[in-house]
């Protein structure tokens, strides 16, 4: 077996996940001077799609201090640039009622193009790609990750920020197998928990619950006339609610040319309340591509045309395959020892009141705080154990009122009871929607 050598200052912060929580983490702790490293399973920064857009809210207060002055403004990485507009998310509700969240000095939020976002986080950052987690050993002296590729990493503090579905499948299953957190080695199949199972003792087959609802997304590219009216309809994106589903669809990047009209990469995503959802038979698991499309085609009929438009400009091609809802509801977890979770990895939940991303940057701002506090100065270890494990039951406890909080959003606001939220802000009514400040042709 291989070893990797590491800096020897204590605390040395193993970080599992080189997403947005993991490199936020990785910021803060380049900051205060304390020694780490990221493992990331992907190949490349470009190995596979980034996913879309983001919302934050209140960036200089989500972040704090834990950035170093070298890495970019993080306002650099809104996706609309470089059109002149703010971030602006839209709820179309039954009767013709509207609301909205847009970038104000009273609401303050960013909707991030999720690989800028990385790139900026990534400033200053090393980060060990192709390293793929197998297995997690921890005792009273360090903690020990083994790789697929054989090869190892020792640290003082591991830290899982590797998301809800952690470690991904080696090599890939057909799109239509739901599986989580589990590994293909060898010539046989072998079932390998990782991060959260290490740290809850339970396989993430007791630990993640699939939402009740089925997901069809989709991605398409519009421009002119399309791209102006599905702008004025929010300029990042808007929640049209059917009947019996709810529709969202957003731009994730635009791109003016000089000599044509600007476009912009939109995405889109139909979700319906289903009970049946989880179930082994379910249509999904062996739907193709153009049968999804023709489901949300079949659904989306009863909305307005102008809610159709990314739907119906979107071709097989352009289904993503595999789209399913995760959450898991615990209040708290055992107690830390030199393990423990950021992110999805330690609430997963669902994108409904897009607080996914927040919320992992909460978690690391938090934990970075935490262990800034303890330099390996001689202090007994079991002084920082103990600030671990009140960090870790604070971000556990504070992501179960959130994904609580999501299960019943879009029934609240489809029947009025609630007023819903959306990167941190409650959404405000409108009587009336205003023309697009911009040409875009």
């Amino acid at each position: 077996m291989n070893k990797m050598t590491f800096p020897t200052k204590s605390p040395h912060v193993l970080i599992i996940g080189g997403g947005i929580g993991g490199l936020t983490l990785a910021q803060s702790l380049r900051k205060q001077g304390i020694s780490f490293d990221v493992f990331e399973r992907d190949l490349s920064s470009a190995h596979r799609d980034q996913g879309y857009a983001v919302g934050l809210y209140d960036l200089e207060g989500l972040f704090g201090d834990s950035l170093s002055d070298d890495v970019p403004p993080l306002t650099s990485t809104c996706h609309l640039l470089p059109l002149p507009l703010p971030s602006q998310v839209f709820f179309h509700l039954p009767g013709g009622r509207m609301m909205y969240v847009e970038d104000t000095p009273e609401t303050p939020c960013i909707r991030a193009n999720r690989a800028r976002l990385r790139e900026v986080l990534s400033t200053g950052v090393s980060i060990h790609y192709g390293k793929r987690a197998i297995r997690v050993d921890e005792d009273d002296e360090k903690v020990i990750v083994l790789f697929e590729d054989g090869t190892s990493a020792t640290g003082d503090v591991l830290v899982g920020a590797d998301g809800t579905f952690s470690s991904g499948i080696f090599p890939p299953f057909p799109s239509s197998f739901y599986l989580v957190d589990h590994q293909w080695l060898g010539s046989s199949l072998t079932w390998v928990d990782i991060v959260r199972p290490h740290v809850l003792k339970k396989s993430n087959d007791e630990i993640l619950n699939p939402f009740p609802t089925t997901c069809v997304m989709g991605s398409c590219q519009l421009s002119g006339a399309d791209m102006e009216q599905q702008m004025q309809l929010g300029y990042s994106s808007y929640v049209a609610i059917g009947p019996d589903f709810t529709l969202f669809s957003g731009v994730n990047r635009v791109h003016v040319h000089e000599d044509g009209p600007t476009t912009g990469d939109y995405y889109w995503l139909l979700s319906q309340n289903d009970e049946t959802v989880g179930r082994h038979d379910h249509w999904l698991k062996t739907a193709s591509q153009q049968d999804k499309l023709d489901w949300a085609l079949k659904a989306a009929q009863v909305l307005e045309p102008k809610f159709r438009v990314t739907v119906e400009k979107t071709v097989a091609e352009g289904i993503k395959s595999n789209v399913a809802w995760w959450d898991a509801a615990y209040k708290e977890v055992p107690p830390v020892n030199r393990v423990l979770l950021i992110g999805d990895a330690a609430h997963p939940m669902t994108p409904i009141r897009g607080e996914g991303a927040i919320y992992a940057i909460k978690d690391a701002v938090q934990l970075g705080k935490v262990l800034a506090e303890y330099r390996g100065d001689g202090t007994d270890f079991s002084v920082l154990r103990s600030k671990l494990n009140e960090c870790q039951q604070d971000m556990v406890a504070k992501g179960y009122e959130s994904i609580i909080a999501a299960r019943s959003t879009m029934a609240n606001a489809r029947e009025g009871k609630k007023t819903p939220v959306a990167w941190g802000h409650e959404l405000r009514p409108v009587a009336e929607l205003t023309p697009l400040p911009v040409r875009l042709t």
